[in-house]
């Protein structure tokens, strides 16, 4: 599964955390539902599919944080690929 990161990955240094947000199309969803159902599902059972009821395509990220060592920052290679620092407050935007 190739999932696309949605850039720039950040770095939000006042909340100690690197954040990148993927892009999960719809194909992505079901390989995703399935391996986590297989995984976890505490019931057997041979086939899985996923039904959308709403009308429209359904668009989702994934926003992944990487905390950073507050005492060690610069030795996390996390920050290697951080492409914009932000230095306020995490401004909690799904976008």
């Amino acid at each position: 599964m190739a999932l696309r990161d949605v850039y720039p990955i950040k770095y939000y240094s006042k909340e100690g955390f690197v954040e990148r947000k993927l892009e999960i199309n719809e194909e992505e969803l079901q390989e995703i539902i399935d391996e986590y159902l297989m995984r976890n599902a505490d019931f057997d059972f041979d086939e899985v599919e996923i039904i959308n009821n709403r009308p429209m395509n359904i668009w989702l990220y994934a926003k992944c944080r990487k905390y950073i060592d507050p005492d060690n920052p610069e030795e996390d290679e996390a920050l290697n690929e951080v492409e914009v620092e932000i230095t306020g407050d995490y401004d909690e935007n799904p976008t």
